[in-house]
Parts: C-alpha cells; structure tokens; sequence
C-alpha cells in the first residue's frame, strides 16, 4: 500500500510550485516495484528528489521495501483554475494499486489562503542532493561556487514584486 500527500493545499496557476510525498508500505514484501505518476495537463514534474532510477516509461522503480517518492510539480504557462487530479499508480508484480490526490489550482491572490502540510515540509528538508550520497565513500570531494547573478532594479509593472521577493547575496 502507499500515502500520497501534498506540501500545500493549492499551487498557483501560473509559474506554480508544490511537491508531492508518495509514502510506500509493502510491509514483508521486498520486491521491486513501479510508481507512475499522471497529471494533469500544464501540471509537470522534476526527476524524483531521492535520487531513484526512472525507467523508459519514466516510472519510478523502488527496490525496497518501505521507500518513499519525492517529486517537484510545477507549472510553466498559465494553466485553467479549479480542481485537477493527480494520480499515481503503484504497479507490482503481482497487483496495480491507483490512487488519486486532488489540488486546487488558484489564482496568486488566492494563495494566501493555501495551508501547508508540516509533515511534507519537514520530508523536504531532511533530503540531501543525491549527489552527494553517491560521493559518500570517496574522499576527494570537489565544490562548485556559481557567482549568483547581479539583478537590476526597475520600474516596471513587476517592480512591486521585485520589492518584496528579490534575494541579495
């Protein structure tokens, strides 16, 4: 069996962001396993956060026994308001289990009403890169710095939002 839950109960409509936690319990089981993700149309998605192999059909396999699944899900354009369903599927070899999860997609202005789940959230913040879980036994490591960019103030109609959300380094 499994437990799908999402970090916020809305996402923005346009340039919108959430995550969706996919909870695996197969109890004694420990064969392998595929997650299929199906969303809805303008919803996309990130390669799974904890580093797990995606197969051709850009299934997830898990390998074990009690996993979990972390996904980035975003919108790139404008998409519809209302509410979308999210389905995953759980494929074994013996059994496909569905189940669906609903989200509200909503205006910006509406966002502030959206509640956030500390159970998600929390998940989120103890995942580290899987890059750096694959160069645990290696002693040489080898670290990037990337000049952040130099962004310009302006006076356009965006500049109210620049105000409140611009990030100095």
């Amino acid at each position: 069996m499994f437990d799908i839950q999402l970090a916020k109960s809305k996402m923005e409509n346009e340039e919108g962001m959430n995550h969706l936690w996919i909870r695996l319990v197969q109890g004694e089981q420990s064969q392998a396993s595929e997650v299929q993700i199906q969303l809805p149309e303008g919803i996309y998605r990130s390669q799974n956060l904890n580093g797990l192999t995606e197969n051709e059909r850009g299934h997830i396999v898990v390998d074990a026994p009690d996993q979990d699944v972390l996904l980035e899900i975003y919108t790139q354009t404008a998409v519809p308001c209302g509410e979308m369903t999210i389905v995953v599927i759980l494929h074994t070899a013996e059994t496909m289990i569905r189940k669906d999860i609903t989200i509200q997609v909503v205006e910006e202005d509406e966002m502030h009403t959206a509640e956030m789940n500390e159970h998600v959230m929390e998940r989120i913040k103890t995942l580290r890169p899987h890059s750096s879980t694959s160069n645990q036994d290696d002693d040489e490591s080898t670290i990037i710095y990337i000049q952040p960019k130099k962004l310009e103030k302006s006076t356009s109609e965006y500049s109210h939002l620049e105000k409140n959300y611009r990030v100095d380094y």
